[in-house]
């Protein structure tokens, strides 16, 4: 029993290091002419916001009573 659960064990591991060894390689993310630059972010939300009131504040005016 214990040489089954060994065989087992040693083919599973031979199975993943395979499976590592041959897949293709992960993407790695660039931020690189993105919106989304973790860098920018703050700065940029705060002028999407004041960007934003300000729209819709423009839009209240123009709209008829």
């Amino acid at each position: 029993m214990k040489r089954l659960l060994l065989g087992f064990a040693l083919a599973a591991a031979v199975a993943y290091a395979l499976r590592d060894w041959f897949a293709a390689p992960q993407p790695h993310p660039s931020w690189e002419e993105t919106d989304n630059d973790p860098e920018d972010m703050s700065g940029d939300l705060a002028q999407r916001a004041r960007e934003a009131e300000g729209a819709q504040a423009s839009e209240e005016s123009e709209t008829p009573a």
